[in-house]
């Protein structure tokens, strides 16, 4: 039969052809359509899967997709699968080009077992211009018939379609995802700000740690955090909150200049058993002064980069309030204890006579240098007759306001009770007082004597203070010893008493130690001998002038070092006669 014959049985038509392409080129552009219709890439996934399955009856299907940093294939979407499978990671190390049949892939590889154990016959890579961005893993059809090459060219064409739309579709997600960490970021920035803000307008170490953990906290979902500072060689807990044990660390954190997750490390134990995983150092001036000890997130999940860099950077910011407000507590401290030295050195001043009074037959002059400290040194000439006059000098055990003002009280004492004892009565009544109304720490040497301008006699007692000089024109040296312990150290001591006669051209000179214990730059004291030698070579000289020579002596010796400590000195000379 010439002309249209009737076909061949199990042949198509060329017009039955035709319409089975114009079918599926009106399929393939709905199915474009369809794919094209969102962004979202979970709903382009679900919709890649839905269409292939649904136009070649297909019992089970699944998408992976590629991570652009790991190169490993996760899976994404699937059908006719445990919902377990979703996120399985493989490695697929071979270039699937085109739509390919899983039996003629070659057994061996990991990840063709692993479709063959899910009956995946069909594979369908997703191609883009930056290689294979993903497969398509399809199981065989319901009714059990293999797959026709035309269906195989089908389902490919969809895959080419699918890939741009999939490619597009990780892209947005990308950019959302970029998004959220913008946004996230800004956020942070805002809460570093306002925190910031708001630790810097406060000065008290305590508030700034809560505002602290409070914010990090709140920020991150986490419900255990403390702040740990390291301060004079030390290791302090500022805060901690969530935590209800006592927790011990080391300075060894002072080394950290990086966030450290915990479990990743042995070296903060006590931390990781308190619950912690995460420590942040604090750092100012690139050095590591404090840390940021914080618990998991409530929501389990782990700490991200952004998430180090916000707690870095607070910490930073809290350590640098932290900082000021140290400066400012040592600030206030270095006033307080300015003005207590300005207050002590009025004391001081007001201890000492303001002139030597004019004793019939002697020369004497004193002098006191402070030092940059307030020391307690002191020493004080006072008329008790005509003929009798109290010499004393004393060095009080401590500096400041506090041994100002225990001066005070023993010259307040000796002022009170001179006139009324004799010399060792006054001792043992001033070293009773002393015991009784200081600390054990706390006392005082001291030297006093009554010079008797009648007989010529001066009776001393010496309660643990530097041995006064007496010096004979001839050279001859004598030291004042007598008497008993330094004052306060014990109560009820019974102090002795030294009686020296006195001769025209005798001279006795007292002192505190700031002048004997002077030091070189070699570490070498000035001492006793050197003071003794200065003394005879000038013993030509009167009281006021022998004091200066004193004084020059010492600070050519110390090379004019800083002065360590008060220079307290008392010249008492009798004359060859008494003045007309």
């Amino acid at each position: 039969m010439k002309g249209g014959g009737t076909p061949v049985s199990g042949q198509a038509s060329p017009s039955g052809q035709l319409d089975k392409r114009l079918i599926e080129l009106s399929a393939l552009f709905e199915i474009s359509r369809s794919l094209n219709a969102s962004w979202n890439l979970h709903a382009i996934l679900e919709n890649v899967l839905r269409i292939s399955m649904g136009y070649m009856l297909i019992s089970r299907g699944l998408v992976l997709l590629k991570d652009p940093d790991g190169g490993d294939f996760s899976v994404e979407a699937l059908k006719g699968f445990s919902k377990e499978l979703k996120g399985k990671s493989l490695r697929i190390d071979s270039d699937i080009g085109d739509t390919t049949p899983l039996g003629k892939i070659d057994r061996g590889p990991a990840w063709v077992e692993f479709f063959r154990e899910f009956k995946i016959e069909l594979l369908l890579p997703l191609n883009s211009n930056q290689g294979m961005i993903g497969l398509i893993g399809l199981g065989g059809k319901i009714n059990g018939e293999s797959y026709e090459e035309t269906e195989i060219e089908f389902l490919d064409s969809i895959a080419n379609i699918a890939a741009t739309t999939v490619s597009n579709g990780m892209m947005v997600e990308e950019i959302q995802a970029v998004n959220r960490r913008l946004d996230r970021k800004l956020q942070q920035l805002n809460t570093i700000f306002d925190i910031s803000r708001e630790i810097n307008s406060t000065l008290d170490p305590g508030k700034i740690g809560s505002l602290l953990t409070f914010a990090v906290m709140g920020e991150l979902l986490v419900n255990r955090c403390a702040v740990f500072l390291y301060e004079e060689k030390r290791v302090r807990i500022l805060v901690v909150k969530g935590v209800d044990r006592d927790i011990s660390i080391g300075q060894e954190f002072c080394e950290v200049s990086q966030p450290v997750i915990l479990e990743d490390t042995d070296r903060f134990q006590p931390l990781l058993s308190a619950g912690f995983a995460l420590l942040v150092p604090m750092r100012i001036q690139d050095q590591t002064r404090g840390c940021l000890a914080v618990g998991p997130k409530i929501t389990g999940e782990s700490f991200q980069e952004a998430d180090l860099e916000f707690l870095t950077s607070l910490g930073h910011q809290a350590m640098t309030s932290l900082e000021n407000a140290r400066l400012f507590q040592e600030m206030l401290e270095k006033q307080r204890m300015e003005e207590e030295l300005h207050l002590a050195r009025n004391i001081q001043k007001s201890l000492l006579p303001s002139c030597i009074p004019s004793v019939p037959g002697y020369d004497i002059s004193a002098l006191n240098i402070p030092s940059r400290e307030v020391g307690g040194d002191y020493y004080d000439v006072i008329k008790l007759s005509d003929h009798e006059w109290g010499i004393a000098i004393g060095d009080v055990v401590g500096k400041g306001a506090g041994a100002a003002l225990l001066m005070a009280s023993l010259q307040a004492s000796l002022r009170a009770i001179s006139g009324e004892f004799d010399v060792q009565k006054i001792m043992e009544r001033i070293n009773n007082l002393i015991h009784k109304n200081t600390d054990m720490d706390k006392y005082i040497t001291f030297f006093y004597g009554v010079l008797d301008t009648r007989p010529n006699r001066f009776t001393y007692s010496n309660a643990g203070h530097n041995y006064p000089f007496l010096i004979r024109p001839d050279g001859k040296t004598e030291c004042l010893t007598e008497g008993g312990i330094v004052l306060g150290m014990m109560p009820d001591m019974v102090y002795q008493t030294g009686c020296v006669s006195l001769n025209a051209g005798d001279r006795i000179v007292l002192y505190t130690d700031g002048v004997t214990e002077a030091k070189n730059k070699d570490d070498v004291e000035f001492g006793e001998d050197r003071l003794k030698d200065l003394v005879i070579r000038n013993a030509a000289l009167s009281s006021d002038p022998l004091i200066e020579s004193i004084v020059y002596g010492v600070n050519a010796f110390s090379s004019d070092l800083d002065q360590r400590d008060d220079i307290t000195l008392v010249v008492l000379k009798r004359l060859s006669r008494a003045p007309g």
